[in-house]
C-alpha cells in the first residue's frame, strides 16, 4: 500500500492531509487511532457513500444473528420467498449472496461496469427477484449488486421490518448516529447495495465497532464470532481469499488482517486497521476524478509514533 517516501513524509502532518483532502474535493474525513481523533474534515456533513452502503447489510445480518433470529447464513431464497420455491435461483443462500458468489445474474454495460439504467429501476427488490442465475451458485466470485439487492431482502424478511428501521432501533440509535438516511427506489425499497446517507464521523463510529468486534462503549451490540466471520475470515477462501461477508480485507497473518475495508464510488472509504487500532473515513458526493490516495496517505499518518 505504501510507495512513496514522498507521502510518508507529507503526511506526518494531520495538516497536510486535510488539505490534501481539501484539494480532492473530499466532504468529510475522520481518522481515529487508539480511540483518539487524529484528524478529521467536516466531519458531520452527511453524504451519499455509495457501494459502502453494502456493509450496512452485513451488520444487520449481525445484530439478527446475536439476536438468534438468524440461526444459518445458508438460509436460502426459496425459503423465504416462496414465489421462488420453484425458480433455479431458490437453492441460493444468504452466505452466498453475502460473498459475492450467488451466480444471480447482474446487469453491465459494455465495458463491464455496472449498467447505468439499474439505478433507475422504479422497483429495484422485485427486478433482483426476476432475475436469472448467469452462474451456479457458489462456483464463481462476481462483484454483483443485485446480489446485494437480494441480501436487503433477505435481512428485511428475517427481521420482520423494514432495513432503515431495524438498523436504527437496533445499531444507530444505541450508537447515537444521527445522520443516516437512505435513498430509496420508487417502489419505496432500499437498494442495499447504495443509499445510505452519512457523516464521516458516524461511519468512524461504526470503523470503530468493527474494529472492537460488536462492542460499543461496554456494550455487545453485534456478536464478536460474527464480527470475526464476517470482517476477518474469507467466505468463500477457494474464491477468494480477501472476501469476507461483504467486508473485504488484505494484508496480515489468516484470520488477523492488516486492513479491513469497503469503499464506495467517487472516493468513498472506511477503512479498519486492527494492528494499528486505527479507524478512516472518507466521504465524497462528487462524480469528478479522484486525485487522492485516501487509503496511503491514511495509512501512512496512522503509522507515525
Amino acid at each position: 500500500m505504501l510507495t512513496s517516501v514522498f507521502t510518508l513524509l507529507l503526511m506526518a502532518d494531520p495538516a497536510a492531509l486535510v488539505d490534501a483532502a481539501k484539494r480532492s474535493g473530499t466532504d468529510g474525513l475522520v481518522l481515529i487511532r487508539n480511540g483518539q481523533k487524529v484528524a478529521e474534515l467536516t466531519p458531520t456533513k452527511r453524504v451519499h457513500v455509495q457501494s459502502v452502503s453494502k456493509v450496512m447489510l452485513s451488520l444487520a445480518a449481525g445484530c439478527l444473528r446475536t439476536d438468534g433470529k438468524l440461526t444459518s447464513l445458508e438460509i436460502t431464497l426459496g425459503e423465504l420467498f416462496p414465489q421462488l420455491k420453484n425458480d433455479p435461483k431458490a437453492p441460493v443462500t444468504l452466505r452466498q449472496l453475502m460473498g459475492h458468489v450467488s451466480g444471480v445474474q447482474h446487469p453491465r454495460n459494455a465495458n463491464g461496469g455496472n449498467a447505468e439504467s439499474f439505478k433507475k429501476l422504479r422497483d429495484t427488490r422485485s427486478f433482483a427477484l426476476g432475475q436469472p442465475l448467469e452462474d451456479p451458485p457458489g462456483t464463481k466470485r462476481l462483484y454483483n449488486n443485485t446480489g446485494m439487492i437480494l441480501t436487503a431482502a433477505m435481512v428485511e424478511r428475517i427481521a420482520g421490518e423494514p432495513l432503515p428501521k431495524y438498523l436504527q432501533r437496533r445499531l444507530f440509535g444505541p450508537m447515537g448516529i444521527q445522520s443516516a438516511d437512505w435513498i430509496k427506489d420508487r417502489a419505496g425499497n432500499v437498494h442495499g447495495y447504495l443509499g445510505l446517507v452519512i457523516s464521516a464521523q458516524d461511519l468512524a463510529k461504526l470503523g470503530q465497532l468493527v474494529l472492537d468486534e460488536g462492542q460499543w462503549e461496554g456494550r455487545t451490540l453485534i456478536d464478536a464470532q460474527w464480527m470475526r466471520e464476517s470482517t476477518r475470515q474469507p467466505a468463500f477462501p477457494s474464491l477468494s481469499e480477501r472476501q469476507g461477508l461483504i467486508w473485504m480485507f488484505q494484508g496480515g497473518e489468516p484470520g488477523a488482517p492488516a486492513l479491513i475495508q469497503h469503499s464506495g464510488d467517487g472516493g468513498n472509504w472506511v477503512l479498519i486497521f486492527p494492528q494499528l487500532r486505527a479507524v478512516a473515513t472518507r466521504v465524497r458526493d462528487s462524480a469528478s476524478p479522484d486525485s487522492m490516495d485516501f487509503p496511503e496517505m491514511a495509512v501512512a499518518l496512522l503509522r507515525q509514533p
